[in-house]
């Protein structure tokens, strides 16, 4: 059992993502100078710096180590407990002036997300643990409502170079259900399915950082999460959401060989 103050290191993200979506909120008004990193779609912002920076230095005035997006995170990538944070998720939405990016950050214990904190300024979410077992949006306490595939609304999340069968499986859930959408903010798709919005998010080959804060969400809303953690620490494939529907997610991801 973790003998981590768990009450008091939910206060810190709290107040420290707060403060970055505030950074976010004001920016967003302005042009955004963005500078290409892996891939056209692999983009940061002056922005996403200076969250970056708050971040780490808030979060970690708790003694942990801070992994961020934007900032050399293979130095902690096995780090036994650690703060995983994107100061920016959905970059391409925030230089664009589209309302789904988010700033995020989850306490990562053992390799299992155990705390979350994801706020999306312009859209007035703000989702968040309380501990392992309790997940709140706005203030107030949620669960997943468990829903059944004819009635599922998925949404999925591309690595920067996503292989064909991701494409293929993407159209295999459109069909499957009431459709599947991208909609550049990896971290919102998880809390969205968290919070019944949608009943499934899933993405492969995902940076940690993007969904490390949204799936202890998930967790404690009582979602359905599968995942698969790659060798380098900082890589996750997850299937979350509805019983039924991950289920189905997998299977037709096995039938692609993109799941085991």
């Amino acid at each position: 059992m973790s003998t981590l103050d768990h009450s008091t290191l939910i206060k810190t993200a709290l107040e420290a993502v707060l403060a970055g979506a505030k950074l976010a909120e004001t920016a967003a008004a302005n042009a955004q100078s963005v500078q290409q990193k892996d891939s056209l779609r692999d983009i940061v912002t002056a922005t996403d710096l200076r969250i970056s920076e708050l971040l780490i230095e808030r979060l970690g005035a708790t003694g942990l180590p801070v992994i961020s997006e934007e900032a050399d995170a293979s130095a902690h990538a096995q780090a036994p407990v650690a703060w995983v944070v994107d100061p920016i998720d959905g970059t391409v939405n925030f230089s664009h002036g589209l309302a789904p990016f988010a700033v995020s950050a989850g306490l990562v214990e053992q390799g299992e997300a155990r705390l979350g904190v994801v706020c999306a300024p312009k859209l007035d979410e703000f989702y968040f643990t309380l501990n392992t077992e309790k997940a709140l949006l706005n203030g107030r306490p949620f669960v997943h409502p468990h829903r059944g595939v004819s009635e599922a609304l998925v949404a999925a999340s591309f690595s920067a170079r996503a292989s064909s069968a991701q494409y293929e499986l993407f159209q295999a859930v459109n069909d499957s259900g009431r459709g599947c959408l991208r909609t550049g903010s990896a971290a919102l798709n998880v809390c969205w399915a968290a919070a019944g919005k949608l009943q499934a998010a899933y993405g492969f080959a995902a940076k940690l950082w993007d969904v490390a804060g949204a799936l202890a969400i998930a967790r404690a809303a009582g979602c359905e999460l599968r995942l698969h953690r790659h060798a380098d620490g900082l890589t996750v494939d997850y299937i979350v959401g509805s019983r039924e529907v991950v289920q189905h997610i997998a299977q037709l991801a096995h039938d692609k060989q993109l799941w085991n």
